[in-house]
């Protein structure tokens, strides 16, 4: 891992054409996250109830399909489901436009196409983040995750901008076409990597997709490695879910911040996961993974203050956006290096459902702490729940600093 000098993974062609297609696949969906609610609220009239169940539409497949998806990332070939989830996509995705020029766009059809969507996208996450070993070399992996990062938070950064444009341009159905059409890229770009894909370990005829299913949750919640991390990733995605739930209704009504002001907010916010998938594996390097982690996850809690002790007003404004800033950045560092912890800790043959566990683990209980959010807001301050959650946010950089992990340097080091 700490070998001098280090090919940059830009010389690795299939890389590069794994990389351009994530790229491009993000960028278009962070369209689509602008477009299609506007589909729903100025085309279709929605109401609050009905924009809430397309949310909804949009969030369930997770809870449903994480761990289902692992088992078949581990049971077929990743590359081939990749593509077909992405022309999956690419079709949902193209009937909204094509039904609204035909004057034939409904609710119903809006949310089965969220959810068709976000069914696919869990499969082919699942495929796609067990891939990545199997594509570059395992000292290469903490820069592969880095670079992927780079281009998530670049198109949060740009997507909502280039969804606004657009949606300016030619009307917000017209737009979701570009997200079609970004899917059909990555469908191909997938296609012409030439790197070749051991197949699927073999697997008796009797084993159930349950079975499999219960031996990834077992394998990945007692490994001494990835279980700690996903558990922790768990509490602190629960914690963030909630706080994320009401903070903006905080900002608007103690804040009394104008509407405008939250895309400034967050583009300062993501400027930082940005810096940190360029530092993330210097960081590494230099103090070691768990070092690195820990210190990541210390930040969160640090990181709500400015939210906390902020006053209405531009101050106010620029402290809670540096405060974003430094919460993306830890957040992004820490994911960035415990995803390529697991990637190599992980057996190849259970990539696949260690993924997803992970997934299902720490996407499992958002909605039912957002609930739990919005209900305490009928009795308790807004700021007060806001208070909780920073508090929380201090338990997963005290459970990681109570394992083995804590003294883990190169990535591949196996635990002890």
């Amino acid at each position: 891992m700490n070998s001098s000098p280090r090919t940059t993974l830009w010389r690795h062609r299939d890389f590069r054409l794994y990389w351009t297609g994530q790229a491009i696949d993000v960028l278009g969906s962070s369209l689509s996250t602008v477009a299609i609610p506007l589909v729903a609220v100025v085309t279709l009239h929605a109401s609050a109830w009905q924009a809430a169940v397309l949310a909804a539409a949009q969030k369930t497949p997770p809870l449903l399909l994480s761990l289902p998806a692992g088992a078949w990332a581990d049971r077929l070939r990743k590359r081939p489901l990749m593509i077909a989830t992405n022309l999956g996509c690419a079709i949902a995705m193209a009937t909204i436009p094509l039904t609204a020029s035909l004057g034939r766009l409904t609710l119903p059809q809006l949310w089965l196409v969220a959810f068709t969507i976000g069914s696919c996208q869990v499969v082919g996450m699942a495929a796609s983040l067990s891939y990545i070993p199997h594509l570059v070399p395992s000292d290469q992996l903490l820069q592969a995750n880095s670079k992927l990062a780079s281009a998530n938070t670049l198109a949060d950064i740009g997507g909502p901008a280039l969804g606004g444009v657009l949606i300016g341009l030619v009307g917000a159905a017209r737009a979701v076409t570009l997200d079609a059409v970004s899917y059909l890229v990555s469908a191909w770009c997938v296609l012409r990597i030439r790197t070749p894909e051991p197949p699927p370990q073999p697997r008796a005829a009797e084993r159930s997709l349950l079975r499999e299913i219960r031996e990834g949750l077992a394998y990945t919640w007692k490994h001494p490695v990835i279980g700690p991390l996903v558990t922790t990733n768990a509490i602190t995605s629960t914690v963030l879910a909630g706080t994320n739930a009401i903070w903006i209704v905080y900002l608007v009504r103690e804040l009394h911040w104008p509407p405008q002001t939250f895309g400034y907010v967050m583009a300062i916010g993501a400027s930082g996961g940005f810096l940190a998938s360029l530092t993330a594996e210097r960081l590494t390097d230099r103090f070691g993974a768990g070092p690195v982690m820990i210190s990541a996850l210390a930040l969160a809690p640090a990181s709500q203050l400015p939210l906390l002790l902020a006053k209405p007003g531009l101050g106010g404004q620029l402290a809670v956006g540096c405060g974003l800033f430094v919460q993306l950045f830890g957040a992004v560092t820490h994911g960035l290096t415990q995803r390529t912890v697991r990637q190599s800790a992980c057996d190849p043959d259970m990539q696949g459902r260690m993924q997803a566990t992970g997934q299902w683990t720490a996407f499992g209980l958002r909605p039912f702490s957002t609930i739990l959010a919005g209900a305490a807001s009928t009795r308790i301050s807004l700021h007060t729940i806001l208070t909780i959650g920073a508090c929380l946010l201090v338990l997963p950089p005290v459970r990681l600093a109570l394992t083995p992990l804590r003294s883990l340097r190169p990535i591949a080091e196996p635990a002890r």
